[in-house]
């Protein structure tokens, strides 16, 4: 397997149907990434921050030596999706180390030998990487209603793992909107106005700057005037802090682009070499 420093990734993970809707757009980009991850990239390891998991105190740390149990934590779908399956192992000493590292760099962070991989994490490994066979996957927990400074200080600790093969995804949504989606399904092909304007801002800030200057600018995105249409709560917009946090002074490229009502599922990756 590689040692060479493994890019990280910013995705939107999209609701618990895209598992199943293999003619949707972002279900075939997801499938092309996976290709790409696994016979170009080859990490020894994935860790995970998805919007699905916040917790109040400590940063969790899932640690499983085997098989990682998956949650269905979504109501009211297709009994099918209940059935889905994801044979996600593994690592408990990947976990200690993200452990180690997060608490020697004054987070306070534990291990969870309970809480298997939510949705965030397991839809799309699963379309991604359908049979990960003997390759770790992490996740990690986001901090409930910390700042954005806050994530992107997270990301910088575990920066470190893309020099020993881990590739980082931080998974939410660019734009996510949820009663505003919910409230428009009748209208077909609509795109609430704020959703093109919000996520072109994200693009230019991801792939225009770099470093402390983009860092900043993200902290800076409290301020956006569409910050609170585009995201009622922070949820799935700080896993791209956490993605450029660990990313550093490496830019920001857009692999995939397409939003639909109030929800983005466009897609960042940084230090990426195509």
């Amino acid at each position: 397997m590689s040692t060479t420093k493994m890019p990280c990734y910013y995705i939107s993970h999209g609701g618990p149907t895209l598992v199943i809707d293999k003619e949707d757009e972002s279900y075939q980009w997801m499938q092309r990434w996976g290709k790409s991850i696994i016979k170009e990239i080859k990490p020894k390891a994935i860790v995970v921050l998805s919007a699905h998991w916040e917790t109040t105190e400590a940063i969790r740390v899932t640690n499983f030596s085997g098989k990682t149990p998956i949650i269905y934590d979504f109501y009211g779908f297709p009994e099918i999706l209940y059935k889905q399956t994801y044979d996600g192992k593994g690592s408990p000493v990947l976990a200690k180390r993200i452990v180690d590292l997060l608490n020697q760099a004054g987070f306070q962070s534990e291990l969870d030998d309970k809480r298997g991989f939510d949705h965030g994490c397991w839809i799309p490994l699963k379309v991604a990487i359908p049979e990960p066979g003997d390759l770790p996957i992490i996740q990690v927990s986001l901090t409930r209603k910390a700042s954005y400074e806050h994530h992107i200080k997270v990301g910088r600790v575990l920066a470190s793992l893309r020099n020993e093969g881990i590739i980082i995804i931080g998974s939410g949504s660019l734009v996510h909107n949820l009663r505003e989606t919910f409230a428009t399904l009748d209208k077909k092909d609509f795109v609430a106005p704020y959703v093109g304007p919000f996520e072109s801002d994200i693009e230019k800030l991801c792939t225009k700057f770099t470093g402390k200057e983009r860092d900043q600018k993200l902290i800076d995105l409290i301020n956006h005037p569409l910050l609170r249409k585009a995201h009622p709560t922070d949820d799935h917009l700080v896993p791209l802090h956490i993605a450029a946090g660990v990313a550093g002074d490496d830019q920001g490229t857009k692999l995939h682009t397409k939003y639909f009502s109030a929800l983005s599922m466009s897609a960042i990756g940084f230090g990426v070499t195509n």
